[in-house]
């Protein structure tokens, strides 16, 4: 093995480490927002205490990954692509740190309130569509990280379209709730709180998918691939030893 290969296995290795420590803060969030809305439907607080006192947790994750990407910056000194790589993973881990901001103000406000009482069934029922299909992306957005699954991180943007219109009806929903029972205010801006959090969620969720499609080598994605002039495959758009006509993948 040349010293150059030497090199390149060793920021490799690294690289797959922050991708490791990516998926256990991302493992990590996927949980604290479970529990979280857990502890909303079923009035527990003391789930909510468990979610705020996880955030630190998060935070710590978050400060290690960021310093794991700063030293293979200063040892390695990355070509373009992989310096790429390397910035898009802290904006990723950004994203997850904020998601679990938002699974604690949640948390936050179940413990506010601190009384054995559930949300009304005709709002539960609404919220409970919008944060199921907010907890799926965030799965989904991690899978297809974990896999670099562009596919599926593509169908993030999708997922996202609907979940905006779903939220649209929950808050037009809790409006008119306000109208027609005044006494309810109190509870529905706590539960328009909630709801706001749940599609801040969603949006960082979104931030996510994009990243992990642009972390990605270019040619997998259309906006990149190589254009053809009348038919003919020009052979420069291609690696060495790559066929014309099939989407060809640049080595790092």
């Amino acid at each position: 093995m040349t010293h150059d290969e030497h090199i390149l296995k060793r920021f490799d290795n690294e690289m797959e480490e922050i991708r490791a420590h990516i998926l256990n803060m991302g493992g990590l969030v996927e949980i604290q927002l479970k529990l979280a809305l857990h502890a909303l439907f079923e009035a527990n607080i003391y789930l909510s205490r468990q979610v705020i006192d996880q955030d630190q947790q998060v935070n710590r994750m978050e400060v290690e990954i960021d310093g794991l990407c700063c030293s293979a910056i200063a040892r390695h000194q990355p070509a373009a692509s992989d310096l790429r790589l390397i910035v898009n993973a802290t904006k990723i881990i950004m994203h997850l740190e904020r998601i679990g901001d938002e699974a604690k103000k949640i948390a936050g406000i179940t413990e506010r309130r601190g009384q054995p009482y559930r949300l009304l069934t005709p709002r539960t029922m609404k919220i409970y569509h919008v944060t199921g299909l907010t907890q799926n992306m965030l799965q989904d957005v991690l899978h297809s990280f974990a896999r670099q699954d562009l596919l599926s991180a593509r169908k993030i943007s999708e997922q996202h379209d609907l979940l905006k219109t779903e939220f649209i009806s929950v808050f037009h929903h809790l409006i008119e709730s306000m109208t027609i029972n005044p006494h309810t205010i109190s509870s529905s801006l706590e539960t328009l709180f909630i709801v706001k959090a749940v599609e801040r969620i969603g949006d960082h969720i979104t931030f996510i998918s994009e990243l992990v499609i642009n972390s990605s080598n270019r040619y997998y994605d259309k906006e990149y691939q190589p254009k053809h002039n009348n038919n003919i495959t020009d052979s420069s758009n291609y690696p060495a030893g790559s066929q014309g006509g099939e989407q060809a993948v640049l080595p790092r």
